[in-house]
């Protein structure tokens, strides 16, 4: 936190200095009270005598108001850009990590994190940065005056500060491992909620309702006996302390007037000194008051570093010269974790301008190969080169330039179709993502919406049929124009109505591109430059789509059942 702030010192500073000039406004007016009690005690009926007091009493009150303004302004000010800063910098850590370590958390989970958790950042630094310290300053000034009119009751002012630590401690012990644990309980709770939601079509589809709605209500339980176990062991200390400072009146009214009676101070003082001792610790209530928070920001700040720590994709920092664009898996070994091992020794070769299509059966690599080429993960050994440059050595931004990846779960954000096609180029002129969508084959489906291109789409595209979700993303691959296109079962929304025009849109995507097609119906592949057959792992054999049928005993058997379930189709 404090790193974080350093760079914004001069602004807190600003905050801090005018929540002071507050909290001193807001104490003036007891000194003008003072004098006005003590002009009534000498029964000083001369109406004009009281304006100065009234009028000190007044600009000290707007002042506080004005002041107190101008702070919380300031430092609401500053603390809604830091929350910008840090969220655009957890996003682009975030962009840089593998997926493995995305996938780690759920979206529920990060969800939580980006929105909820980064708030919680919100009041510390508009709130207790500024009014904490001002707070505390005013007390100790206000103590130092009571000191100069008479040390006695000064003395006696400082009486309950040590009853009122000792609460403070006998509260603060644990308070910051219960306030995890409540903040765990929380943030289950509100994962479980956002999971709930997302996933309510499939838990209709399979009747479990009420299995999910008790995991959610659960959660819930276990966020109210989180907060409640919180409470419950703070709540004495916490009102025993509030309650005990401002308890100085029990020991300076009594030897305030002691003194006054034996002559030692005045009236004025005796009514300053008590006026004073009251509001010397009305600030350390509104300090009180914010001890959860700052408890809290422990939390907030840990959890932030423990995003910021993680290990990021090993990725060179420079922009590379790559004057080909082919594709070389040299002996190259991954595996998700320790136990599960993908493949090991695989190495291939992915013409320039080619199509490579990579099939086999389910589990055996075939979409890890897209993903590393992507550069969703680091390889566990060996390399993989893009034009004889390792791309371990190529920057996150370049390699996004230089790969489009194209998956059968491609996410369109709930935006309208203008914006999502925008993602991959934000200059594209309407013009341009007109022709790239008519290449796609979706231009016509789009201008039939009722808004054309304007129209909003559901969250992940879920207006769009499958077919049609497919076909935006492939338009939007094509305007994006790299020159290296992943496609991983790309015509796996596919139908016999709408498979043409999915084909006839791949089709225009890859023409003089460097293709990687990983498909499960061979017939969209026949004509790729070579197909490798995985399997385990490991190439069992490259080809034509001729060659393999003579040489490939796995690829003839595949081939013959796609032909199968192919005439399968059509008699029906």
């Amino acid at each position: 936190m404090m790193n974080i702030l350093k760079k914004h010192s001069g602004q807190i500073l600003t905050s801090v200095f005018v929540a002071v000039l507050g909290v001193f406004c807001g104490v003036v007016p007891y000194f003008a009270m003072a004098k006005i009690v003590e002009y009534i005690a000498e029964g000083n009926k001369n109406f004009a005598i009281y304006k100065t007091p009234v009028l000190i009493i007044l600009c000290g009150l707007l002042g506080s108001v004005i002041f107190h303004e101008i702070s919380t302004l300031t430092s609401h000010n500053l603390a809604f850009r830091i929350i910008e800063d840090e969220r655009k910098k957890l996003a682009r850590k975030i962009s840089r990590l593998s997926m493995g370590e995305v996938e780690k958390r759920s979206s529920g989970e990060w969800t939580q994190f980006m929105v909820e958790t980064l708030d919680k950042m919100e009041r510390p630094i508009a709130h207790v940065i500024p009014e904490v310290i001002a707070n505390l300053i005013i007390p100790v000034v206000l103590v130092i005056i009571i000191f100069i009119l008479d040390w006695r009751i000064g003395l006696a002012n400082l009486a309950t500060i040590p009853i009122g630590m000792l609460f403070s401690f006998l509260m603060m012990a644990g308070y910051e491992e219960k306030s995890r644990n409540y903040q765990r309980a929380a943030k289950n709770m509100n994962t479980t909620a956002v999971e709930y939601i997302r996933g309510i079509q499939v838990i209709k589809a399979f009747n479990k309702s009420a299995s999910s709605y008790g995991k959610f209500v659960d959660a819930v339980n276990k966020n109210k006996d989180g907060m409640l176990n919180w409470y419950l062991s703070v709540c004495f200390y916490m009102t025993a302390a509030m309650e005990t400072f401002p308890s100085t009146l029990l020991f300076v009214l009594p030897v305030s007037l002691f003194l006054y009676m034996k002559g030692g101070i005045s009236v004025g003082d005796l009514i300053m000194c008590v006026l004073l001792s009251y509001a010397s610790y009305k600030p350390l209530i509104k300090v009180m008051s914010h001890m959860d928070t700052m408890a809290n920001v422990r939390v907030v700040i840990d959890e932030i570093r423990s995003v910021m720590d993680l290990p990021e994709l090993e990725r060179g920092k420079d922009i590379q010269k790559i004057s080909s664009y082919d594709i070389n898996f040299e002996n190259v070994g991954f595996g998700y974790n320790s136990e599960k091992r993908v493949f090991d020794n695989l190495s291939f070769n992915a013409a320039e301008k080619q199509l490579t299509a990579i099939v086999g059966y389910s589990g055996g690599g075939k979409s890890t190969i897209a993903k590393l080429i992507a550069g969703y993960w680091n390889v566990d050994q060996g390399k993989i080169c893009i034009g004889g440059v390792n791309v371990k050595d190529i920057s996150i931004e370049q390699n996004m330039d230089l790969v489009t990846y194209v998956s059968q779960e491609n996410y369109l954000f709930r935006k309208s179709i203008l914006e999502n096609m925008r993602f991959a180029k934000p200059d594209a002129s309407i013009e341009e993502i007109e022709e790239a969508c008519k290449k796609a084959s979706c231009h016509d489906f789009i201008m039939s919406l009722p808004d054309g291109y304007n129209t909003v789409i559901g969250e992940a595209g879920s207006s769009l049929s499958g077919g049609e979700r497919q076909r935006v993303t492939i338009a939007r691959a094509l305007l994006k124009d790299s020159p290296i296109v992943l496609l991983d079962e790309a015509t796996a929304y596919s139908d016999p109505d709408n498979e043409a025009e999915i084909q006839k849109s791949i089709d225009a995507l890859v023409q003089n591109k460097t293709v990687i097609m990983i498909a499960h119906r061979l017939s969209t592949i026949i004509n790729a430059n070579k197909i490798i057959v995985l399997a385990d792992g490991r190439i069992e054999a490259e080809g034509t789509h001729s060659e393999l049928l003579n040489t490939s005993k796995t690829y003839a058997k595949m081939w013959a059942s796609h032909i199968s379930v192919y005439k399968m189709a059509e008699a029906k």
